[in-house]
């Protein structure tokens, strides 16, 4: 007896294996070739490697509000209760201590300067809206306290100042006598008095005193009809001859040094008394008017009124 069953279609087991696509392979490769031999992948690795290399961008403390600016410059903030002005302050202990202290040529060379005194209290005076362009630095040590003001001069630029108007840094002289140098008019007759084309004559009161017109080492001392004379070297091919001194000090001799506020001598003793004073920078002559005015950029007077300007 027959018997029958489903019929079912024949499956293989068997598997045909995938190709390569040589052409498609080779293409490939042959470009990523062509990149590698560009340089282009050493250039993306030198680029990379170059932005990870870059620090990431730090604010200065220009670009920050001003009390920030202060705090990153590792000083304190203070506001002013009398006016708009504020500041920010710093403790300068040494030279050293200049590195921190904001980018400013004038801020770091009057802590540093000579004959500074340290511990050094330092003082930023500003309008906070345009605070590191500031209108007074203050500097207070335990001996003094001086005051540098940021006025405007007669060219419209901007100088540093002291309270009598002489820029600073710099020489600044003073005057040898309260006043200063008679003017000498067109229709002056010079006869018998030829020396007054070198030379600066003072008027004052009998017996008042004479100094030098900037720290000095005595060169020399004589004495003649009209007083004792004294030569000094200020330094810097700066020399004065002073004349007409009735009195000097008994330990005025050559090599003395004189400062500013030693006494020179004396005016003879009358009602008004004279002496001579020349000035010779550089082997010449200077005006002493000149002279004085080459450093005083401003009065003492324009100096009160910036101040007044600003209510400090």
């Amino acid at each position: 007896m027959e018997s029958f069953r489903e019929f079912k279609d024949f499956k293989s087991d068997w598997k045909p294996k995938k190709r390569i696509p040589v052409v498609r392979t080779v293409i490939a490769l042959a470009l990523i070739y062509a990149v590698y031999a560009s340089g282009a992948v050493q250039k993306a690795y030198q680029l990379i490697e170059e932005q990870r290399k870059i620090p990431a961008e730090t604010l200065s403390y220009t670009d920050v509000p001003w009390r920030e600016g202060c705090a990153m410059t590792h000083g304190a903030s203070f506001d002013s209760k009398k006016n708009a002005l504020v500041q920010c302050g710093w403790i300068v202990k040494s030279a050293r201590d200049a590195a921190w202290l904001p980018n400013i040529p004038f801020l770091r060379y009057v802590v540093s300067a000579e004959n500074v005194q340290y511990p050094l209290q330092v003082h930023w005076i500003a309008d906070s809206l345009n605070f590191w362009n500031p209108k007074i630095l203050v500097l207070r040590s335990k001996k003094e306290q001086v005051s540098y003001y940021h006025l405007m001069i007669a060219d419209s630029s901007y100088a540093w100042v002291r309270a009598d108007g002489c820029r600073y840094p710099g020489a600044c002289p003073r005057n040898p006598l309260q006043g200063g140098a008679l003017p000498i008019a067109a229709d002056f007759d010079f006869g018998g008095r030829e020396e007054l084309l070198i030379k600066d004559l003072f008027m004052g009161i009998g017996e008042a005193p004479v100094y030098p017109i900037l720290p000095a080492r005595v060169i020399s001392v004589s004495k003649d009809s009209r007083g004792y004379r004294l030569y000094l070297d200020h330094g810097g091919n700066l020399f004065s001859r002073v004349s007409g001194l009735s009195q000097i000090p008994s330990d005025m001799e050559v090599g003395s040094r004189v400062g500013q506020e030693d006494m020179l001598g004396r005016l003879p003793p009358s009602d008004s008394a004279v002496f001579f004073l020349e000035v010779l920078r550089n082997g010449r002559f200077v005006r002493w008017d000149d002279f004085y005015k080459d450093s005083h950029v401003a009065d003492a007077s324009d100096v009160e009124r910036f101040l007044a300007e600003i209510g400090f």
